[in-house]
């Protein structure tokens, strides 16, 4: 089935860190968030952090005057190439497997989630090896595609979900060689190890070649890498079948971890023409049961109570409504989603975009890839906050999305709506690199 593999990765000279005029520096400080979790005032900081962080690289700042022949995928080749030739960045001899660890808290839980870091080899979902559970947007694979030729490198990863529970790799992981540890300004804390003896790397092998995976988390990147590799096949055909572009770097979870945790990303109404509350509440009526709730934290503990077979959503209105939405079950919804992927109508989210915000507010699918009118929201406060002061029409809120719900739709080669998962903690980038370019690995 899938196919994951030790590799040669670059990670940053730590020795060199700590000794660079930032004196006392470590991973934390070089480090970013995912790109698409990167605000403005967030590459603000990243970059006064410290001269070798990432966001350099994966996020640049756009300068007057840039043009095709020099803008910031350009500069960010160039920062790749300079910190490699002045030791910031190290290559690793021996191809490795990476035991990554994340130790965090969500509620009064403190939770760790175990990862193997390490290349996969690219197929196309049809080929049934690696599948993808939610639909993507054209601008952010454009803009990872430009990086990546200007780099040729990975500098983020694929999330990827295996069956398990993580135990089966006990074994291989007993003699890692740790590598690094470092706290993040979220206060989660990361371990990583190398994992690269022949014994250990081909118990991993054993374990995992009879599987396939089901990506969590970095759609775009999944398929920017596929798109690379199409382009990159033509100019090099004399590569065998370890062309260093036919593979991604990707971080592999069991979906049984105990540290798996899904959050519900939100949805913040804005620029609907002619958007009428009391219309909205009228046609909601005729598929949901309407209950009001008397604060957001009461909102979130009534929906937190549904049922595996309930579909219960959350509404706040101007001025100031807390309504639970739960859907009833007299009424034949199949009929609104005929055309639609499979198992869409037993999928929370899918149910709010195509009973609410196609069939009752017209955020159809054209709209929605354009994102004229949703913004996505990990915290609910703010979006209440925005449609207080006017600056948003509504906000709709999620429970999460359970891991069975992503493995059932990739599994029915369906798609859900984009942004449907928020799998937590994200994953670092920059942490390990993956260098696909081809005179850094001729073919053997």
């Amino acid at each position: 089935m899938a196919d994951f593999q030790p590799f040669k990765a670059l990670t940053y000279n730590l020795e060199q860190l700590r000794a660079t005029p930032q004196a006392g520096a470590g991973l934390a400080d070089v480090l970013t968030e995912p790109y698409d979790k990167i605000t403005p005032a967030m590459q603000a900081t990243y970059y006064q952090r410290h001269d070798h962080n990432i966001i350099r690289v994966i996020l640049g700042r756009e300068e007057t005057g840039d043009t095709e022949q020099q803008n910031k995928y350009t500069r960010a080749a160039g920062f790749f190439r300079d910190w490699q030739e002045q030791g910031a960045l190290i290559r690793h001899e021996r191809p490795a497997i990476f035991d990554y660890q994340q130790t965090f808290r969500v509620g009064n839980r403190t939770l760790t989630r175990r990862a193997l870091v390490g290349r996969v080899r690219l197929s196309r979902p049809e080929e049934g090896k690696i599948l993808p559970h939610e639909r993507t947007l054209s601008k952010p694979k454009a803009d990872r595609l430009n990086l990546l030729r200007q780099t040729r490198a990975h500098f983020g990863q694929i999330f990827l979900l295996h069956p398990g529970n993580g135990s089966e790799f006990e074994a291989p992981r007993h003699g890692a060689t740790p590598l690094a540890q470092w706290q993040d300004e979220f206060g989660i804390t990361h371990r990583l190890a190398v994992i690269d003896t022949a014994a250990a790397l081909a118990a991993i092998k054993h374990v995992l070649d009879p599987l396939k995976f089901y990506i969590a988390d970095g759609h775009h990147r999944f398929e920017t890498s596929l798109n690379y590799r199409d382009e990159m096949r033509p100019q090099y055909p004399n590569y065998k079948a370890d062309a260093p572009f036919d593979f991604t770097m990707a971080t592999l979870v069991a979906m049984d971890d105990p540290g798996m945790v899904v959050l519900p990303t939100h949805r913040l109404v804005h620029g609907v023409a002619n958007f009428d509350a009391a219309a909205l509440r009228r046609g909601l009526a005729e598929w949901f049961e309407l209950e009001p709730a008397a604060s957001l934290d009461a909102l979130l503990a009534q929906m937190a109570q549904a049922g595996c077979d309930d579909h219960w959503l959350g509404m706040f209105l101007p001025p100031g409504e807390f309504t639970v939405l739960k859907l009833r079950r007299d009424r034949d919804r199949k009929p609104l989603f005929a055309g639609q992927p499979p198992l869409w109508d037993g999928l929370d989210v899918a149910i709010l975009h195509t009973m609410v915000l196609d069939k009752l507010l017209g955020i159809d699918e054209a709209r929605l890839r354009e994102e004229s009118n949703l913004h996505y929201l990990r915290e609910a406060a703010p979006g209440v906050e925005r449609v207080r002061k006017g600056e948003a029409q509504a906000l709709f809120l999620l429970n999460p999305t359970p891991v069975r719900s992503v493995q059932a739709i990739a599994d029915a080669r369906s798609r859900m709506p984009q942004k449907s998962t928020d799998f937590y903690p994200k994953l670092p980038t920059g942490m390990t690199i993956y260098d696909v370019s081809v005179w850094a690995q001729p073919p053997q």
